[in-house]
């Protein structure tokens, strides 16, 4: 009888071992999956500058393709690839070993998944780069029909604009100016307008990417540095301030000493400039964060 309940118990355990979880996000993995191979060759091609030889194995229907929150087509997709190799050397996906698998869902979805370091040396700078990337690409027969990169942006950024700087191509312009503030008005007067008057800014103009206003020891003297991604979103920010009641409020507050608008300012940029007596100055070195 004990013979036959151990018998029982091995089966049992072999059977429970042996069976697939039920739910919809449970499923099978394997590294030596069609996906797996697949994932292997785009990689492989990515990094000796390749990119373009598999852009058959990538849907042209889909656009779920994503660099952490930056969403693109697959022409997009295949821009981004071809442009790293125009900021970095000796790209490489695997300076720390790879891992690579893929996932046969319940749900009857296949993706294959990767954790990797990339690295690079970068063409303008000349950093050695090394950045921890996570990317997981869903296959529906025998195509990737969406993609999903996880990694921090921020060394590819400097390369980027380090590369701008260089080829005198960047499109990013900065407001500069110097304030002072008018009589009757103390710092307190000026914080508590500028915390108002960010927040509108920050609401309203997705193209204002600093925004910094810095005051004198003694609080008569004010300086900004705005900074935007474009002349258009330069303008903007003119059109959104002189058409509210903060316009009414800052030429209360401050008078203008010095104004000036640096970097590519377009013409309808430097035709709003007159009105403010800018001086316009381009750029000719360094770069633009």
């Amino acid at each position: 009888m004990k013979k036959i309940i151990f018998i029982w118990l091995v089966l049992l355990i072999i059977t429970s071992c042996n069976q697939v979880p039920s739910g919809n996000l449970s499923g099978i993995l394997d590294d030596n999956s069609q996906e797996v191979q697949m994932t292997k060759e785009l990689m492989k091609k990515y990094q000796e500058g390749n990119f373009m030889e598999i852009a058959d194995l990538i849907s042209d229907d889909s656009g779920e393709y994503f660099f952490n929150n930056n969403k693109v087509n697959k022409e997009g997709w295949l821009k981004a690839a071809i442009g790293h190799h125009d900021l970095f050397d000796n790209i490489q996906n695997d300076s720390e070993g790879i891992n690579l698998t893929s996932a046969r869902y319940n749900d009857g979805s296949v993706w294959s998944m990767a954790w990797f370091q990339w690295s690079g040396k970068g063409k303008y700078t000349g950093d050695e780069v090394k950045i921890i990337v996570h990317h997981g690409f869903r296959f529906e027969e025998n195509k990737i029909v969406a993609a999903y990169h996880f990694f921090d942006p921020s060394l590819i950024d400097r390369e980027l604009k380090a590369s701008e700087a260089a080829n005198k191509i960047s499109k990013r312009v900065l407001g500069l100016a110097e304030l002072n503030v008018n009589k009757g008005y103390s710092s307190s007067d000026v914080e508590e307008f500028l915390l108002r008057f960010s927040k509108f800014v920050r609401d309203t103009e997705p193209g204002t990417y600093d925004f910094g206003y810095f005051i004198s020891s003694n609080g008569r003297r004010v300086n900004l540095v705005e900074k935007y991604y474009t002349s258009a979103d330069f303008v903007h920010h003119l059109n959104n301030f002189e058409q509210s009641n903060y316009s009414k409020e800052f030429l209360k507050l401050f008078s203008l000493n010095k104004v000036i608008i640096a970097g590519d300012a377009s013409d309808e940029l430097k035709a709003k400039a007159k009105a403010y007596g800018a001086e316009l100055r381009p750029q000719i070195g360094g770069w633009i964060n």
